[in-house]
């Protein structure tokens, strides 16, 4: 059963994955520009006719739109990124820099919410018409709220500039010396950004849940009977968790988007940062490598929160539909 699982899963995956190639070449294709002016910039002005037609054809773009998709997506699949045309690097190789970065904050920022949403949730939840639960409500519309590129700046202002106790920006140190302490303290800003402006929504999420289940006839009947209070805890969380698992899958891929603009504020050599110089660029080859690489951490964090849910949920073991 969870072999059949694992594969419909898997299948769901690569078909998201063709979409984004997909709709992305193709929006890529329909952008304005001319190849000449992508690779070359200003300079662009100064090339001969000749000189614009050799690049055109080096990069095989005046073939159908169609066929450099195909093509495109063949050498993607064997792992094949292309190169970057303003680097003149392979795009595999500068997305492989960047990525450990934004695995690092990813993880980072996602273990803190969820740890902080379900401690939140939990606590509000469970305690319903308190102030942990009308002081909760107002926490989570406070913060989602508040752009998360406005807070960034805040706490540079107030961080770096005025206490100067962490540093503005970047990844490490300059000379790159600096070692985990220097790694930790670049990341605490752009982390704390994205955890002040998720972990609200999430515990409200978490928090509607379990008054949801709070009220159901099972647990009534289960104070009725004298089951510890623990045991009914327990029981309410377990149930509730599968509501907010799934809301988690569903913000997976606006979690990513707004993780870009936290990696260009902060200037964390990310991904999401690579990504806004290749659109500043035109470095397409970059942008369409660095926008698959996303696809596949999306797609990957979604079949791992799909297999948590698997675990917990009697009704996807038994074939229900999520």
């Amino acid at each position: 059963m969870i072999s059949k699982w694992v594969g419909k899963r898997m299948v769901m995956g690569i078909v998201v994955l063709f979409i984004v190639s997909f709709l992305s070449f193709f929006i890529m294709q329909a952008a304005p520009g001319d190849p000449a002016t992508a690779f070359y910039g200003g300079n662009a002005q100064t090339l001969t006719a000749a000189e614009k037609e050799r690049i055109t054809r080096a990069y095989a773009l005046d073939r159908p739109v169609a066929e450099q998709y195909v093509a495109w997506l063949g050498e993607t699949v064997k792992g094949n990124l292309g190169t970057s045309s303003k680097e003149g690097r392979p795009v595999s190789e500068i997305i492989m820099e960047r990525l450990p970065n934004t695995l690092l904050l990813f993880s980072v920022t996602m273990f803190f919410i969820v740890i902080g949403s379900i401690w939140l949730g939990t606590v509000a939840g469970m305690r319903a018409g308190s102030i942990w639960d009308k002081g909760l409500s107002t926490f989570s519309i406070a913060t989602s709220s508040i752009p998360a590129f406005w807070l960034g700046i805040l706490f540079i202002y107030f961080f770096a500039v005025t206490l100067g106790v962490l540093p503005s920006s970047g990844s490490s140190d300059v000379d790159g010396n600096g070692g985990v302490v220097d790694k930790v303290r670049h990341l605490i800003m752009p982390a704390s950004v994205l955890i002040v402006t998720h972990v609200g929504i999430y515990a409200r999420f978490l928090q509607e849940s379990i008054k949801i289940e709070n009220c159901q006839y099972y647990v009534k009947v289960a104070r009725a009977n004298g089951v510890t209070e623990r045991s009914i805890r327990k029981g309410i969380v377990r149930n509730a968790s599968i509501p907010y698992l799934n809301y988690i899958a569903i913000t997976i891929p606006s979690f990513f988007g707004g993780s870009i603009i936290v990696e260009s504020l902060f200037a964390w050599a990310g991904i999401g940062q690579l990504t806004v110089k290749a659109v500043a660029t035109k470095d397409f080859p970059l942008l369409m490598g660095s926008i698959m690489v996303t696809g596949v951490l999306v797609v990957v964090t979604l079949f791992i929160v799909d297999l948590i849910m698997y675990a917990i949920d009697p009704k996807l073991r038994k074939g229900g539909v999520r």
